[in-house]
């Protein structure tokens, strides 16, 4: 068991304050200022002479840049469920701090065997997700307000019927249904359809009555009925 402050039971906006505090203490490339790493200085040069028609080095690149990032949050995991208690609590610390970098891990190293340990280590996994879920959430209800319109995607000369325009409201709230219902794959493309289908003031509408109400309800089912109406 990782004897760390809030392990065992905490609520998840209490490990997000942990986390804050702790990751508030790291500075990314304070160690290097007088320039970027020479790891990244690699990827940076491989990417400019990447061909992206060779897919085996895309692939490669993928790859190595994979490996890199992954490898070093893996062992902090694996140090979790090591026998020195000592350690496993400076893991459990780090893990806390590193946050995202620390999510695919601990899902995929999770220590089924002790229920002490699964339960945090699944709590600390939640509370990483609900963080990106509301950074994501704000930044979604920012591009609510904005109507600029998105150029269009180039589509071929003879298609018989060209996509209707969208703003970047409209994307916003295709990204908040996908996030807030759940949605088969069948229901989500026919809801997609039938607000695309809709007027700019249509969409407004929709759009001004999800934020007020925070109720996501079946398009397609509106339709029908406003037809028989």
């Amino acid at each position: 068991m990782y004897n760390i402050p809030n392990k065992m039971i905490f609520k998840p906006f209490a490990v997000g304050a942990f986390v804050a505090l702790i990751a508030g203490s790291i500075h990314c490339g304070d160690s290097d200022k007088g320039g970027e790493s020479q790891v990244y200085k690699g990827i940076e040069a491989s990417i400019r002479e990447l061909n992206l028609d060779d897919a085996l080095a895309l692939d490669s690149l993928v790859e190595t840049i994979n490996e890199r990032s992954y490898k070093d949050p893996c062992k902090v995991v694996d140090l979790l469920h090591c026998d020195s208690e000592v350690d496993a609590e400076k893991a459990a610390a780090v893990v806390l701090a590193m946050g995202n970098l620390a999510l695919t891990p601990l899902l995929e190293k999770l220590d089924k065997n002790t229920p002490e340990n699964l339960v945090w280590e699944m709590q600390t996994a939640v509370s990483v997700q609900l963080d990106n879920r509301s950074r994501i959430v704000k930044l979604l209800d920012e591009m609510l307000l904005d109507k600029t319109p998105l150029e269009p995607p180039v589509f071929p000369m003879d298609a018989e019927e060209l996509p209707q325009p969208r703003r970047v409201c409209d994307e916003a709230y295709l990204m908040m249904r996908q996030l807030f219902t759940l949605e088969d794959e069948e229901t989500e493309l026919m809801n997609i359809e039938a607000f695309l289908d809709m007027t700019d003031e249509e969409r407004d509408a929709e759009i001004k009555r999800a934020e007020k109400t925070q109720k996501w309800i079946s398009l397609v089912e509106q339709a029908f009925e406003g037809e028989e109406l």
